[in-house]
């Protein structure tokens, strides 16, 4: 309980006092919350942590809340509704519709409600508040740096809890590889905090915001050696192939200083040191090609895919509702963000589909023709390494990572058709 009450204590007036700040914690709540779990004497990091309404629930809602009135108040805010307001709206009204005609009408308007509360304000919140700050790069490179180290600290004591207690993954002899994660966080969740704070490493880096380049440099050292030891594939490729699509709209060679070129070799001499003597490639990589389990959770998302479409053939119309996937699959849920959509709302969830594959080509034509612009590339990078790890895990109310980079990129968008508009 006390613990309970000094995190949110301490959210609330993260929140208050450095909103962009707060909204970073909010996003990582999970990591935060868990930190009680840490165990030394006995580490289990396959275990996941038991909900809890009060730091999982109240504090995130509340949170937002707070951020959004603070930027409320101020006497000149403005919003502008664009296709990703309607489509969130409109995927809110049919959750409501659908969870009343299905089986589970109950637990189905609660994952409306988890959606109203815990995800969707994600985006309308961080939309607003950048949309309404004087400078949006500047904030955005203070959360950016936030994020950073955010990533760094929790990354390291994820790691310490490792080598201290000398940890080792118990079904090893059966090819499962350890997963580096805080003590009852799935990995991930770790894992996208850890990325999110590589990618905005990388950009810092690109773009010679920091004074001191060198520890930055570090940095992101250190925090690409922790994403290997998440052996998270989702993550890792959505990584990769943002930052590779993001590298062909804008690729220009960085003017780096000498100082900056020695740094950045020598921390890359040391990490490939560091892999071929003193780290097990099994256990960063085994996920990847391991007999027994490299293609398990694979063939797993395949046959999401063959069920949730025989559920949709059955229930065309009107779908099965939010919460009903168990009662029609021996599958806990799609694994896919389209998926959903399809077996949750029938025929209308093919046409928001479609709107939404629609609005991916828009921002995409936007980025092609901004490709000049570091920030812009970076913004749609920072959607795409999101929005592809929605479709292999997760469910939508939980898509907080997908909402939040969502705001922040229309928050830009919208700034820049408004200057266009008033030219």
């Amino acid at each position: 309980m006390v613990f309970t009450i000094l995190v949110f204590i301490i959210v609330i007036s993260i929140c208050f006092y450095s909103p962009y700040r707060g909204l970073v914690v909010l996003l990582n709540i999970n990591l935060i919350r868990n930190l009680q779990s840490i165990n030394l004497e006995n580490p289990c990091l396959k275990c996941v942590g038991e909900q809890d309404i009060i730091l999982g629930g109240v504090l995130q809602s509340l949170g937002l809340f707070i951020i959004f009135i603070k930027v409320s108040i101020k006497e000149k805010t403005s919003y502008r509704f664009d296709f990703v307001d309607s489509f969130l709206l409109i995927t809110f009204l049919l959750l409501i519709l659908t969870s009343i005609i299905s089986i589970e009408p109950t637990e189905g308007l609660l994952y409306s409600s988890k959606y109203l509360l815990l995800g969707v304000p994600y985006f309308f919140v961080t939309k607003t508040f950048f949309m309404n700050e004087n400078d949006f790069e500047k904030l955005l490179l203070k959360t950016l740096s936030f994020a950073v180290d955010f990533a760094l600290a929790f990354g390291i004591i994820a790691g310490l809890v490792v080598i201290i207690t000398g940890y080792q993954e118990p079904y090893a002899a059966y090819g499962v590889v350890m997963r580096l994660t805080i003590q009852g966080v799935h990995p991930i969740p770790f894992a996208q905090t850890i990325g999110f704070g590589l990618f905005s490493a990388i950009y810092l880096v690109i773009t010679k915001r920091k004074k001191n380049s060198s520890i930055l440099f570090i940095k992101t050292v250190i925090l690409s050696i922790i994403l290997l030891f998440t052996n998270t594939r989702g993550v890792l490729v959505s990584l990769l192939l943002s930052g590779v699509i993001s590298a062909l709209f804008y690729i220009e060679t960085p003017k780096l200083s000498k100082k900056a070129v020695v740094i950045g070799f020598s921390t890359i001499v040391i990490l490939i040191s560091m892999v071929v003597f003193f780290i097990d490639v099994e256990s960063i990589l085994g996920r990847f090609y391991s007999d027994d389990l490299a293609f398990e959770s694979i063939l797993l998302r395949f046959d999401s895919f063959f069920e949730s479409f025989r559920i949709f053939s059955q229930h065309i119309y009107t779908g099965i509702g939010p919460t009903s996937f168990p009662r029609y699959s021996e599958l806990p849920y799609p694994h896919k963000f389209f998926l959903e959509y399809i077996v949750f709302f029938g025929i209308w969830g093919i046409l928001l589909s479609f709107y939404f594959i629609v609005f991916i080509v828009e921002i995409f034509s936007t980025t092609v023709k901004n490709a000049n612009s570091k920030l812009y590339v970076f913004l749609f990078a920072v959607f795409l390494f999101y929005f592809l790890e929605t479709q292999v895990s997760f469910t939508l109310w939980t898509h907080k990572g997908l909402y939040f980079s969502l705001g922040i990129l229309m928050a830009f968008y919208n700034i820049k058709l408004r200057r266009v508009n008033k030219a």
